[in-house]
């Protein structure tokens, strides 16, 4: 239903999540060990400052509240069914941006009228195909989900209206970014969509790597210069206990049995969907059918997911109880449910444990274990379980010797001296090819006499985001950046890529069209302004944040996750 607010949002959680939400309650209110976050206390009493200011607690859990939904209709589900968005304290990130952005609402005197807010509301919740609103779909969202999170229509309105003020804001602090004139913006467009014709000689390392003589020698003087390449990192072992989907099936089933009017909600989410957002894995429009089917299923893992995240954190919270916890607690408390630990392989901080289907923010939680705090705080969601992880050992850094690793130290060598010859020859023929054009000669002409393959690329300018004919060559922004920097009848210097490099040499460059000034230039002129509208926002609000020195509940918590 959030369809129009962002485009790529996760749409099967929302078709579900007013039936399953509810289940996370108990694990997700303001009171309970997951907090939300929201300062604790009674009566309205000062939690932080802005400008020098007081901010109430009030105020805070306003905004703490607009925050969550902030994210909701980004995201497309909720902050806290999101493992990353919990660990990076996003909602909390949020809520100061926007403590922010309201106040200077409220400075410059914004007011929203009813209708913007009830036209904001329509888009919301507007059917993709039909481009209707969804009275139902608003009605459930009201009634079901947003209880569900403790939040009211009340705090939604706000966070409505407040939305469509921040909007009126963004435009008023970008304003100078709007202001360039169309005299200006004809020269970026003329600049930017000028045709470039090259021709570009290139030289493969892998054409050289014939030519490399194996040296006992030079390979150990490689490796000892090439040490850090080979070190291994410093890498953990955790234990685990794994609660599978599949082990969920049948309580899922039960699950998707008491929704009523099943059938009627996947009809309308396919519906709001459209046919052609469901392909088969040939890429090809799945009958209704089948997509409806597909969505069924969906529904089932899902529901099979909410179920193994319960049991999870039940099994986590009790472990969170225990008194002088050790490493062996896992086991011990495993044992006792008739649960399995099993033990990761080892990994380290920027790669994920083989064999586990887990997020990418599963080694840094890992990593942050020890033996004084040896649990992580929250189970962990996978895309087919959940895991709750405790810590096992870390393995220090090591340096493998040559004898073990010879081969691939070898092998290493051979690439390396290969890209140097590739270097040689592409630099030896740039100062060729550049002495043959000053005496009279073609690019073409000094590329045959060096014995080297020549391509002509057809025509592209700044804008051109891909080149087919250039893909296994080298990179293409590279290619643009060399040519856009030499003059027609110029050869570039020699450019590395990742095999080997290129020299390019600029034919001509030709001026955009008069036909494509006419048909595209009043959209470059916006889309320009756009640009620069939001440039200038950054710009102003990093000024503001600066000035208002914000101090607000869990700014330790914040600074620990930018860390």
């Amino acid at each position: 239903m959030f369809t129009n607010i962002r485009r790529h949002q996760k749409w099967l959680w929302l078709l579900i999540s007013s039936a399953v939400i509810v289940s996370f309650v108990v694990y997700f209110n303001p009171n309970s060990k997951y907090s939300r976050g929201l300062p604790s206390g009674s009566g309205d009493a000062r939690v932080g400052t802005i400008y020098g200011r007081p901010v109430m607690r009030s105020e805070y859990s306003d905004a703490y509240r607009e925050a969550e939904l902030r994210y909701l209709f980004s995201e497309g589900r909720w902050a806290s069914d999101d493992e990353t968005a919990r660990m990076l304290h996003l909602v909390e990130k949020e809520t100061r941006n926007r403590m922010l952005l309201i106040e200077k609402v409220r400075q410059y005197g914004i007011k929203v009228n009813d209708e913007a807010v009830a036209a904001w509301i329509r888009e919301a919740f507007k059917d993709r195909d039909q481009k209707a609103f969804q009275l139902e779909s608003y009605n459930r969202f009201v009634k079901d989900q947003l209880p569900a999170h403790g939040l009211t229509a009340e705090d939604f309105q706000r966070f409505v209206r407040n939305e469509v003020a921040i909007g009126h804001l963004v435009s008023l602090a970008g304003m100078p970014g709007r202001l360039v004139t169309p005299q200006e913006a004809q020269s970026e467009f003329r600049r930017e969509h000028e045709q470039l014709e090259t021709e570009v000689v290139t030289f493969a390392s892998s054409n050289y790597l014939a030519n490399v003589k194996i040296d006992p020698a030079a390979i150990a003087t490689f490796y000892t210069n090439q040490q850090a390449t080979y070190r291994i990192p410093e890498r953990v072992q955790v234990n685990y206990v794994e609660f599978p989907v599949s082990n969920y099936l049948a309580r899922a089933d039960a699950r998707v049995a008491q929704e009523t009017n099943l059938s009627l909600k996947i009809d309308q989410f396919y519906n709001q969907r459209g046919a052609n957002s469901f392909t088969d894995t040939n890429g090809q429009v799945m009958t209704a059918t089948a997509a409806k089917d597909k969505i069924k299923s969906q529904m089932r893992d899902q529901f099979a997911l909410v179920e193994a995240r319960k049991d999870a954190i039940g099994f986590a919270t009790e472990l969170a109880e225990l008194q002088n916890r050790t490493p062996a607690d896992l086991e011990k408390l495993a044992s006792g449910k008739k649960l399995s630990v099993k033990v990761s392989a080892p990994f380290s901080e920027f790669e994920s444990p083989q064999g586990l289907n887990v997020p990418e923010n599963f080694p840094r939680i890992a990593f942050s274990l020890t033996p004084q705090e040896p649990f992580a705080e929250q189970p962990v969601v996978g895309e087919d379980g959940v895991y709750v992880i405790g810590f096992n050992k870390k393995i220090p850094s090591e340096l493998p010797g040559l004898d073990s690793i010879r081969s691939r130290v070898t092998e290493d060598y051979r690439r390396n001296q290969a890209q140097m010859m590739a270097r040689a020859a592409g630099i030896e023929f740039q100062s060729t090819a550049t002495n043959a054009i000053a005496s009279g000669k073609t690019f073409e002409q000094a590329a045959t006499a060096a014995k080297a393959v020549l391509t002509k690329l057809p025509p592209f300018s700044a804008t051109t985001r891909s080149l087919p004919e250039f893909e296994s060559k080298g990179d293409f922004s590279s290619l643009k950046n060399a040519a856009q920097s030499i003059s027609q009848g110029q050869v570039s210097s020699f450019i590395n890529s990742r095999d080997g490099g290129f020299v390019v040499y600029l034919r001509s460059r030709q001026p955009v069209s008069d036909a494509a000034m006419q048909s595209e230039f009043n959209a470059y002129l916006a889309s320009l302004r756009r640009s620069k509208q939001s440039e200038a926002f950054s710009d102003w609000f990093r000024h503001e944040m600066d000035l208002a020195r914000i101090q607000l509940p869990g700014d330790d918590k914040l600074a620990q996750s930018e860390q």
